[in-house]
């Protein structure tokens, strides 16, 4: 009998506890078992530290101080070091001359090297975008739009029809980017560079 008591008062106990049990938090498996509402969630704003990543990700070489590992002012053994891959071009005492990347086509990018330092270079494709977002194929409205401030119509040197936009450098000392424009309103090329450099119209000759 003793033992039959035992056994129910123990019964007793556990029925007892069993009404003051703390809810459980949910397993990571259950959670995942729970169903997903049939609306759809609002979607999330991207974080903002990541924007200036990707911004920098998706921006190309061209900048108003320099290009790619480049920078204007550089001397040219600077220029040679930091480009690492070969370039071609002359280099005849303090005349200005041009450099070109080895293997590059003509219309890619070329380094103008004035005084042993890098001044200015020059475009002539439409793959890379200058500083700013122009580039060649533009017409001269578009250009309008992305510079609204800074650009200064001047007439072509050798085109009646065309035309130049000269975008004024953005703080004082800094480059200035020329856009030319042939005769069918349309961008050809453009250059970033230093004053007096960057208004050459011929490059170095």
């Amino acid at each position: 009998m003793k033992q039959l008591a035992s056994v129910m008062a123990l019964g007793v106990v556990l029925a007892l506890g069993g009404c003051d049990r703390t809810v459980e938090t949910p397993s990571k498996d259950a959670e995942a078992a729970v169903p997903v509402p049939s609306d759809p969630a609002p979607p999330v704003a991207p974080d903002a530290a990541t924007a200036p990543a990707a911004e920098a990700a998706s921006a190309g070489p061209a900048r108003l101080d320099g290009y790619g590992p480049l920078a204007l002012g550089s001397t040219l053994e600077q220029v040679r070091t930091a480009w690492k891959a070969p370039l071609q071009g002359e280099v005849p005492d303090d005349y200005c001359h041009a450099l070109r990347p080895q293997g590059a086509q003509a219309e890619d990018v070329v380094f103008m090297i004035e005084g042993k330092r890098l001044v200015r270079y020059d475009v002539r494709n439409d793959r890379i975008v200058a500083p700013g977002g122009g580039k060649v194929g533009m017409s001269l409205g578009q250009l309008q739009t992305l510079y609204p401030d800074r650009g200064d119509v001047t007439p072509h040197k050798y085109d009646e029809k065309g035309h130049n936009l000269r975008v004024r450098a953005a703080t004082d000392g800094g480059a200035l980017i020329n856009f030319e424009i042939g005769g069918d309103g349309n961008v050809t090329a453009w250059r970033v560079g230093q004053t007096p450099q960057v208004d050459y119209v011929e490059g170095c000759s």
